[in-house]
């Protein structure tokens, strides 16, 4: 795992050397063991790197790497990697590495732009033809590893992260308002092309990028499976637990010590009793720990620990004195907000699991596949009973689900996914009762953005969707959180064969006996405690904020009521502050748009604000020096 930068001039103006790789140091917390820039071209092409050395340590294996007439700077892991080396061994390819760097670029050698379809694994990368002068990138199909990207008619920049772009030129320092305001109302932020940076755009998964004589065209690789195949449940059970151990084995392969992020769900711990399948050396794992929170996950991750004997390492949270402190580092390295307060959690996770692993493994993407989110995927799952004429079958379903899911619950959901903008718009404006403070710039953005769902189910239509947009817009975080200590994140849920035969499956085999991630309990119910397969109860990652925002309020009105916030023109005061102090315990839960509103003023102060433009660049040598708090 790493970090590229990487910039080609359309024109006769030249890439200013200093300058370039000053700029690449701003993601040296994403390779902090080799740095290197190479310039081109009559220096008309730049690229850099930051390596995080996890396959082949050696120097060999740094980039940019040279390949024949091809430079390469890659983000991410092939994991799949051996089995290509062979193949291309075969096809008379010799190596002079083992690292997957150079079975990237010989597989672009062997077969072009095709090269893609083979990779089992994470990337964003770009080879350089030095002959035809021509650039190649790609993200993977998920979109796990992030590409961002500037282009006018003058020049094309890209880079892992924004920061490296925005340093290079600080005239692009320019605040997308349409983003920040798709954020502010709907949560919206990573799963779209546009960054909260004017002009400055994603890669989308699944995606390739190419510039031939000047010339830039992105073209999409990748789509889901669309047919529902003819499968018994037996079988399908056999060929998933296949799969899915063959996903762990592939990334278990590292040079470096890994870990495991557990919590007391069933994914993570489908992850550690997999790798007990066929590794049974000591694994550290890494359970964030709430004291006095009905919810804490860590008392059944301690059990788990002790069941697959496992080194539990017990990660304790408390929102203390240097929240914002914190927040404002995490804004640093997301370059935007997030929705979901349990970023604050997985940051404390990663910085201890920093001390003694390199990699992770998690089970991000389970939900997203297997249909973890019940209230989400109910409604479509029993219409196609209905449709399908199955009334038996629809009310046997219906009852077993209000066993483990709230009717109430079911019906926000759906309306949530199925009801227009404009009764969304009134339901912010007169339920949820902050439309209204969204004023100026902000006032009226409408997500324009559409995922591509083409499956004859129902069911994996809403997965699909979801696959595009939720999952995408927290692999954003996980990825930024993750590498802000130098961490590799691996998701083997998101091994694209285990995605494509799964949305190929009857829904059947994902929804029932009123549970979701069927297929998943019964595939792994020989490998699962019983205490983990037996429960229901969906937690993701809690995150008390409501209360620590109910003893601080002091602060959010210090930061959001300030003369320096509503000197934006972007929140209306009044209304913010009858928000506020509000009753931060209703169920309508104000405080998830709070802590939206307050990480968008964080966010305009770290990156925007003329006075606050050289934080990023004291935050950046401190890096150089030390871990992040």
């Amino acid at each position: 795992m790493c970090g590229i930068f990487g910039y080609i001039s359309f024109e006769n103006n030249i890439i200013d050397r200093k300058n370039f790789e000053h700029s690449l140091q701003t993601i040296i917390h994403r390779g902090p063991d080799f740095q290197k820039s190479c310039f081109f071209n009559n220096d008309k092409v730049a690229l850099g790197h930051v390596r995080l050395s996890i396959i082949d340590l050696s120097e060999a294996a740094n980039q940019p790497m040279a390949v024949d007439q091809y430079y390469v700077i890659f983000n991410g892991e092939i994991y799949n990697y051996i089995e290509l080396k062979n193949e291309l061994i075969l096809k008379g390819y010799t190596f002079n590495t083992n690292s997957d760097t150079e079975v990237l670029v010989k597989s672009f050698d062997c077969w072009g732009e095709e090269c893609v379809n083979k990779f089992n694994g994470m990337w964003g990368f770009a080879i350089y033809n030095t002959i035809t002068n021509s650039l190649f990138c790609s993200r993977d199909r998920f979109g796990v590893k992030p590409f961002n990207y500037f282009s006018d008619s003058k020049r094309f920049i890209f880079s892992s992260e924004i920061k490296p772009i925005i340093t290079y030129d600080p005239n692009l320092r320019r605040p997308n308002y349409h983003s920040i305001g798709l954020f502010c109302r709907e949560g919206v932020c990573g799963e779209i092309p546009e960054t909260w940076f004017e002009n400055i755009y994603r890669l989308l998964p699944g995606h390739n990028l190419s510039i031939v004589n000047s010339k830039i065209t992105i073209s999409k690789y990748y789509s889901y499976q669309y047919k529902t195949q003819k499968i018994s449940l037996k079988e399908a059970k056999e060929q998933f637990y296949e799969l899915f151990i063959d996903a762990l084995k592939l990334r278990m392969r590292s040079d470096v010590p890994v870990g495991v992020t557990l919590s007391s769900g069933l994914d993570s711990t489908s992850i550690v009793a997999g790798i007990r399948q066929f590794n049974t050396k000591e694994l550290n794992t890494y359970t964030a720990h709430f004291q006095d929170f009905i919810d804490d996950e860590y008392p059944t991750a301690a059990k788990t620990n002790q069941y697959f004997k496992l080194k539990g390492n017990s990660v304790l949270v408390n929102y203390g004195n240097d929240y914002i402190e914190n927040l404002n580092k995490i804004i640093y390295h997301l370059e935007s907000g997030h929705l979901s307060p349990s970023i604050f959690p997985m940051w404390r996770v990663y910085k201890e699991a920093k001390k003694e692993v390199t990699v992770v493994l998690e089970g991000q993407g389970a939900d997203e596949l297997l249909a973890g989110y019940l209230e989400m995927c109910v409604v479509p799952y029993l219409q196609t009973k209905l449709f399908k004429f199955q009334f038996r079958s629809f009310f046997i379903n219906f009852q077993n689900v209000l066993k483990y899911s709230y009717f109430k619950t079911i019906v926000i959901y759906y309306l949530r996914l199925m009801l227009p903008y404009f009764i969304r718009t009134l339901v912010r404006r007169y339920i949820l009762n902050f439309e209204g403070i969204l004023i100026g710039k902000l006032k009226g953005t409408k997500n324009t953005y559409s995922p591509v769902c083409k499956s004859e189910s129902r069911l994996a239509r809403i997965l699909q969707e979801s696959h595009q947009t939720i999952l995408v817009n927290l692999l954003h975080y996980g990825d930024a959180i993750s590498m802000a200590f130098s961490i590799e994140s691996r998701l083997p849920f998101m091994d694209y064969r285990l995605v494509d035969f799964v949305m190929s499956l009857p829904a059947d085999y994902l929804i029932a006996e009123g549970k979701g991630k069927f297929l998943l309990r019964e595939s792994l119910k020989h490998i699962l405690p019983e205490y983990i397969n037996a429960e229901n109860k969906k937690l993701g990652f809690p995150s008390p904020i409501h209360e620590f925002f109910i003893q601080n309020r002091l602060m959010l009105e210090k930061i959001l009521l300030s003369e320096r916030t509503m000197a934006r023109g972007i929140f209306d005061k009044k209304k913010l502050k009858k928000f506020v102090n509000s009753d931060l315990n209703s169920i309508l839960e104000p405080s998830r748009f709070l802590f939206r509103v307050l990480c968008v003023e964080l966010w305009f102060r770290m990156f925007i604000d003329q006075n606050q433009q050289n934080e990023d660049f004291k935050m950046v040598d401190e890096k150089r020096t030390q871990t992040p708090d």
